[in-house]
């Protein structure tokens, strides 16, 4: 045996050398103060090794070089007390080459089975390396038989602190962080935007130091969680009797130190597999998400160190890591410049920006007006936790900065606004180059570059987004069938909607041609110009158009490697790498492509994913169409900057014709355009006869691996809960099942269930259950739905959210299918999805057209939410009496002497659902759909309210309700979809600029405050009434849709009266007590219920009869063992005594069920007695 390895720190700049050699060698090039190559060498004993051999790998070294091995070679010139053939070819070797063997006579190899050493481990190094490094052998093998040899830097080269310091900021002293933020600062107009932002950015970081501690710049050494006090007395007899072998090597010294050395790596060994089990078992359900997730992803081996690459110029290899980085930074600044532009964009480009845009304007739109502190501590509140950029501020610190500072903020942010002008450091970016998973890391292009940018310039952009985002929806400006990155679309309506379009294709009889485009580096090359242009066609003007304007000039960025910065590099064109503004301004430049399309042309657009295609009985059409949109599509790309990568571009014919299918002769920069039997659109394979069949193997594929993960912590003695496993399964698999599953889903039944053992693997794997469980019995056991049955409802509730929003681009497809009497005739064909849907739900017994709330207004961002007071919330309802909580509130309502009052409450019962509005001389009472929430209850309930003090215009109005949720989602930093309470936003708003003041107060319930008792009592009257709200919002149908699958499920798990399980849980619902501290309990009480266990159905596996007990010779089961057997009578009297006491029967239910006459420790006792508890 044998083998050659270099293992290098990840920190370390390396890349591999490539060999051609037949020796065992591997080499790569590492970068410390020079680029060294170090080659590690094996001649195995046995291998007749030729001079020529060893020219040929010198040769393909790059110098300077290391050889380091072990070449099984013996010549006095490096200790050896013989010369051998390959001593004297390595002699030759060194003599003629030039190089220098580094040696110095000391043995490195000890021989147990000769008791002698020997030098065979050799170093030969360039002549330029030979002064720089000692070499020195350490004299404990550490239970190998070789020595360890070490070579060491003479002069420590220049050290690099690879590891940036950074906050630790579950540490930090938030409350003295506040304090010291505090600004008070005066004469701000006399300062540029640049050093107000530099004052700002100082301050907080001075705040910062004071506050939060910091890590080192030390790179953290290697854990060993697994060492323990035995692993290490282990080592020290090793050691002691490896000392002891080398002054005396007598047999009896031999064997003892390989008896030690055996214990050791048993102690070792049996250290790590205790620690990893300790540590799968810490992943349950008590850990917090993150805590989880973290060690999932380690379990996994999802965690990756950054690396530093290693990379050449010319064939050159920079010998610091700047000039590394300044590679990186010239590749990423060619890619943005505008030498990648095609020379007929570059002069249409030179021509049109001739023409400048005038920003002047839009004085009287409300998206140019200053910002509000309403409005930063919104965005500030949805930010999520991201690295700093160049500047080192973190979100962490703006959340917790002083209010004085943050109006500081606001006021240098509106400075901004108003001029039209962005502090420089905001448009500088570091660039932290990231290998793209399976590329070669020796070359540039294998880079992806993500961009840190200032988490301050961040927030003003969200804020400016936010507005741009409004303006450009609710002027309809974006194109009807852009789904990437706007509210209420996703990839699955243009999923949908191209099944749709080819399976009504099928049902005509056509050919549908596809074509899927492909932009080649879309991002990087956006013209900034014709952005600017593009807004302005909007309509856009004023502070809007000059601020997105000023953020698109002058960028430039610095690559990071480690702590080592590039030189500045300019990023000429594209959108920001990282801004939270590219995204918008991305799909703003890309929208005018929807005007090349002719609408005979089906197009879906998901940001840059674009596809067209085209149905026709006759071919020639289909093609004559593709291929003009095509062209057009060219042309409009070369006057917008965009090209289309011919590689990537591809075209599928899907039809169902037999025969041979006609070849598409489609084109595109007079290249041919690759035609394919199948393409993978939006993370889903379409395939020409739409079987998803390839789709589906690929997704199995996936599913299997992303099982290992549930394989590791589900043990059956150790390992995670149930609960923390399903919980995993549902996040890493299941959820690849339910993607695009509405769609595939339209597949054979027999190319479905190649899915389901996924399924059953992963309810098995969290819940211990035995392999030959039935599948039934699973899915009640884990209270999980069959794959199947989640398809409807995913697919259900899709319809209802697509329905929901009226101007949604899918709501056509998902309605009604234009064929459906033609579908209705040929029932061989597959439906669209709507028509599956519609069928299935009546099927099920449900009604498809559900009456539904959809959103008619949003509130813009520069307005005001609802005016709310939660002062009594201090007071907990359990725990204060109730005349105190009366007595509060009346001193409140004294705060409001001037307000007119209003009472609304919602109510739900089992036959109804209404809400009520009481004031001075009204009382309205409204019965609603029978599906709503007592949140939308509560909701309409003060729409009754705002409707009525908005209608009479009631100058100062205060409604008092019961409903905490209802007001938190009323006043929430959060964007909603939920239509009542965006209704309920838009018309207090609109009150509010028409002098209409309207506060929300929150009052206990049922604690004798006489209104809230009015309100309670008028809106239990709706029962009375017919429904006076049909309209809901098609969230609230979930409960009912969840209710209906389960009473169907419920009753096929009534037919299942032979099934083990039926007996013990014969109502479907999670299991309480299967919640169980220790995993292997957990498991055994699964199996137990389930009734199929390795001693009771191991049979199967192993194609043998069924076992019979070994008492009593009857079948053997679970009942039998608990219940039946004469020969455990004693056992159980003594450990169920209390069925004996009380008279009862003993029964599995009353053993196993949820709530059991005896603790289930007794029954685990009595199979641990009965020496049966490790058998099952």
């Amino acid at each position: 045996s044998g083998g050659v390895a270099i293992i290098v720190q990840r920190s370390t700049p390396c890349v591999e050398v490539c060999l051609d050699t037949k020796l065992e060698a591997v080499a790569a090039k590492i970068l410390t103060d020079r680029a060294i190559t170090i080659c590690s060498l094996y001649i195995p004993p046995n291998y007749s090794l030729k001079y020529e051999e060893l020219e040929a790998l010198v040769r393909q070294l790059p110098h300077p070089f290391l050889i380091l091995g072990d070449l099984n070679a013996h010549n006095p010139l490096w200790g050896s007390n013989r010369r051998d053939t390959r001593g004297v070819i390595i002699e030759r070797f060194l003599l003629s080459s030039d190089l220098c063997l580094m040696n110095k006579k000391e043995p490195t190899h000890y021989s147990f089975s000769s008791n002698t050493f020997t030098c065979i481990d050799l170093a030969i190094a360039d002549p330029s390396l030979f002064p720089l490094f000692t070499w020195w052998v350490i004299q404990n093998p550490y239970g190998s038989d070789h020595f360890p040899v070490v070579l060491e830097r003479c002069l420590p080269p220049p050290t690099l602190s690879l590891r940036e310091p950074r906050w630790k900021f579950d540490k930090a002293n938030w409350e003295g962080f506040t304090q010291s933020s505090l600004l008070a600062c005066t004469s701000l107009d006399q300062l540029s935007i640049d050093e107000l932002n530099e004052l700002l950015t100082q301050h907080i970081l001075a705040a910062a130091m004071q506050n939060i501690p910091i890590t080192s710049t030390r790179l953290p050494r290697r854990p060993k969680p697994w060492w323990n006090q035995d692993c290490r007395e282990a080592k020290t007899n090793q050691n002691r009797a490896w000392g002891k072998l080398r002054r005396h090597p007598t047999p009896t010294n031999v064997i003892e130190f390989k008896k030690m050395k055996a214990q050791a790596r048993f102690i070792h060994r049996r250290s790590k597999r205790q620690s990893f089990q300790k540590y799968a078992s810490s992943i349950n359900s008590t850990t917090t998400p993150k805590e989880m997730w973290d060690r999932i992803h380690k379990v996994n081996g999802t965690y990756r160190a950054f690396s530093v690459p290693l990379l050449t110029r010319n064939g050159y290899c920079p010998a610091n890591l700047e000039e590394q980085a300044n590679i990186l930074g010239e590749h990423f600044q060619f890619v943005s410049s505008s030498q990648h532009y095609p020379a007929v964009f570059q002069r249409h480009k030179l021509q049109a920006e001739r023409q400048i845009v005038k920003t002047s304007g839009g004085e009287r739109e409300h998206y140019n007006s200053l910002f509000t502190l309403h409005e930063l501590q919104l965005v500030l509140k949805h930010t999520k936790l991201s690295a700093a950029g160049p500047d080192g501020i973190h979100y962490e610190m703006l959340n917790h900065l002083h209010l004085s500072t943050l109006e500081l903020i606001l006021y240098l942010f509106n400075r901004i606004w108003r001029e039209g002008c962005f502090p420089l450091q905001w448009k500088v970016a570091n660039i932290i180059p990231l290998l793209k998973p399976g590329k070669d890391p020796s070359k540039v292009t294998s880079y992806r570059p993500i961009a840190l940018t200032s988490c301050l310039g961040k927030t003003l952009e969200r804020m400016i987004n936010r507005r741009l985002r409004y303006v450009l929806e609710g002027n309809n400006l974006l194109a009807k069938y852009q789904c990437g990155g706007r509210s209420s679309r996703s990839t699955i309506d243009h999923l949908v909607r191209l099944e749709t379009t080819v399976r009504e294709a099928f049902v005509n009889r056509q050919f549908c041609l596809s074509v899927f485009f492909y932009l080649e580096k879309a991002y990087d090359t956006t013209w900034r110009y014709g952005i600017i242009n593009d807004l302005y066609n909007f309509g856009i003007r004023g502070r809007m158009l000059s601020a997105l304007q000023d953020y698109l000039e002058r960028r430039t960025f610095h690559v990071k490697l480690g702590t080592t910065l590039s030189r500045e590099f300019v990023q000429e064109n594209g959108v920001p790498q990282g801004g939270v503004l590219s995204a918008t301004l991305f799909l703003i430049k890309i929208n005018s492509i929807s005007h090349v399309i002719p609408p005979s042309v089906q197009y879906s657009l998901y940001v840059d994913d674009l596809q067209i295609s085209v149905s026709s009985c006759n071919f020639s059409i289909c093609e004559r169409r593709v291929q003009l949109t095509i062209n057009n599509m060219v042309k409009w790309a070369n006057n917008n900057g965009f090209t289309f990568s011919t590689e990537k571009t591809s075209c599928v014919l899907f039809s169902r014709k037999r025969g041979p299918a006609p070849e598409p002769a489609l084109t595109m920069y007079d290249v041919s355009i690759q035609n394919k039997a199948m393409q993978k659109f939006l993370g889903l394979t379409f395939d020409s006869k739409l079987s998803f069949s390839f789709h589906i193997i690929d997704l199995k594929r996936k599913c299997h691996k992303a099982l290992n993960v549930l394989k590791v912590l589900s043990h059956k003695s150790w390992g995670s809960d149930r609960v923390c496993l399903l919980r995993i399964y549902r996040s890493l698999v299941r959820s690849r099942l339910d993607y695009g599953s509405i769609v595939y889903g339209s597949a054979r039944a027999s190319t479905l269930k190649m899915l389901d053992p996924i399924h059953h693997r992963g309810i098995r794997l969290a819940t211990g259950a035995f392999r030959t469980s039935p599948v039934l019995s699973l899915y009640a056991e884990a209270n999980e739905l069959s794959l199947e049955k989640r398809r409807f409802s995913l697919g259900f509730m899709y319809s209802l959210r697509i329905r929901s929003v009226l101007q949604h681009p899918c709501r056509e497809v998902v309605e009604q299918s234009r064929f459906e009497r033609t579908f209705l005739n040929k029932p061989s064909i597959v439906p669209p999805f709507s028509m599956r849907n519609k069928t299935e739900a009546v099927s099920a017994g449900l009604d498809i057209n559900l009456p539904l709330a959809s959103v008619l207004r949003t509130i813009a961002p520069w307005q005001c939410l609802p005016v709310l007071d939660l002062s009594l919330t201090q007071y907990n309802k359990k725990d204060t009496p109730h005349e105190v909580l009366r007595q509060e509130f009346f001193q409140l309502q004294e705060k409001y002497n001037n307000y007119i009052s209003f009472y609304t409450d919602g109510t739900k019962s089992n036959s109804s659902v209404g809400c009520s509005a009481i004031g001075p001389s009204y009382e309205c009472v409204r019965r609603i759909n029978s599906n709503a929430t007592i949140l939308t209850a509560e909701l309409y309930g003060l729409l009754l309210a705002t409707n009525h003090i908005t209608k009479n215009r009631l100058p100062c109005s205060i409604v008092y309700t019961d409903s905490l949720s209802a007001l938190r989602a009323l006043a929430s930093l959060e964007a909603t979809k939920n239509p009542l309470v965006t209704d309920l936003q838009f018309k207090v708003s609109t009150a509010l600029e028409n002098n209409i003041q309207i506060v929300y107060c929150w009052v206990p319930s049922h604690v004798g405050i006489p209104g809230n008792e009015e309100a309670d009592r008028a809106a239990n009257k709706c029962s009375e009434r017919n429904v006076d709200i049909e309209n809901i919002p098609y969230r609230d149908y979930r409960a009912a849709l969840r209710k209906h699958i389960r009473c169907k499920w419920q009753q096929e798990w009534n037919s299942e009266v032979n099934n083990k399980l039926y007996s013990v849980k014969p109502i479907l619902q999670e299991w309480a007590s299967a919640r169980h501290r220790e995993r292997f309990f957990e498991v055994i009480l699964c199996r137990l219920r389930i009734g199929h266990t390795h001693l009771t159905h191991g049979y199967l596996l192993r194609h043998e009869d069924p076992p019979l007990c070994e008492h009593c010779t009857e079948p053997l089961s679970v009942v039998h063992i608990l219940l039946e057997c004469p020969a455990y009578d004693s056992d159980r009297r003594f450990h169920f005594s209390q069925f004996y006491r009380a008279r009862l029967p003993l029964h599995i239910a009353l053993l196993l069920g949820d709530k059991p006459f005896i603790n289930y420790i007794h029954v685990f006792n009595f199979l641990k007695d009965i020496g049966l508890l490790h058998r099952l």
